[in-house]
């Protein structure tokens, strides 16, 4: 090997891998404002991957976006839910106290003209196994109620008597429906007078002890309580005839259907003596 080559061996190398890494370096830096090998290399492959990306961010955050929206539109419902039942429930306790308020006006204006002492009261329970046998009323023995006395509705109407049990502050009303109701009645047209009994079964009633021989009663003919049982004053709607048959024995089947008429809360009166004002 000669002697030169030996001497600047080195000096060779070293010159050859300035003049590569020079090679390597003008392909990586731009020239102007063209972009390198590896710049359009990279743009090429990175840049679709980072479109992909940036969407599913995207869409993510749209999703995120509308599933608070929706939370915020269903507590927002939620709410007005709420007020509207809210208000629902006013309105009806509105219209229930002007109902009473009503029922209690009408019913002393009505009550004062059959020239009885009465008490008023309301419905606060019906017999839950036989609903046309009994109801409860918010009145008792501290407001003057025994046993025995008659109740008609707000109108006059019979609805039945008081009987036991009887509490302080509530009391039991049989139904003139109740089987063991008897109410002496008579037609308004004809003075024909007969016994009326209760069906509970079917919340109508029976007129018993009509001849059949009689052929005054027709139905659709009004009844009202005829006194004699000293129990019930005389001249209070009772029912009216919807059906008479003749069933071939010594007296005439007549279905009455009663008129008085109650409704949850109901105001009914207690007739309680002679005339002297009314609570």
């Amino acid at each position: 090997m000669p002697r030169f080559w030996k001497e600047r061996k080195k000096a060779v190398v070293l010159a050859g891998l300035m003049f590569v890494q020079l090679l390597v370096l003008s392909l990586q830096v731009p020239l102007g404002q063209e972009a390198s090998l590896f710049e359009r290399t990279a743009f090429t492959v990175l840049s679709p991957i980072q479109n992909v990306v940036r969407g599913a961010l995207r869409g993510v955050g749209n999703l995120w976006n509308r599933y608070v929206a929706l939370r915020r539109v269903e507590d927002q419902n939620r709410e007005y839910r709420d007020e509207v039942f809210r208000l629902r429930q006013e309105n009806a306790l509105l219209r229930d106290g002007l109902d009473r308020l009503t029922n209690r006006d009408e019913a002393t204006a009505f009550l004062r003209g059959l020239g009885k002492a009465f008490v008023l009261a309301e419905v606060i329970g019906v017999d839950a196994v036989s609903p046309n046998k009994s109801i409860i009323i918010n009145r008792g023995s501290r407001h003057g109620l025994r046993n025995q006395m008659p109740v008609v509705d707000a109108q006059g109407r019979l609805v039945g008597r008081i009987v036991n049990p009887i509490g302080p502050g509530e009391a039991t009303v049989q139904l003139i429906t109740d089987n063991l109701s008897s109410v002496g009645v008579r037609g308004v047209d004809h003075p024909v007078s007969g016994m009326l009994n209760g069906d509970t079964a079917s919340g109508t009633c029976t007129l018993a002890y009509i001849p059949a021989s009689d052929e005054t009663l027709l139905e659709g003919e009004a009844l009202v309580t005829n006194g004699y049982d000293s129990l019930f004053p005389p001249g209070l709607p009772a029912g009216i005839i919807v059906s008479i048959k003749s069933g071939g024995s010594l007296f005439k089947e007549i279905v009455v259907k009663p008129v008085f008429n109650f409704r949850q809360p109901a105001v009914i009166a207690v007739l309680t003596g002679p005339p002297g004002g009314g609570a």
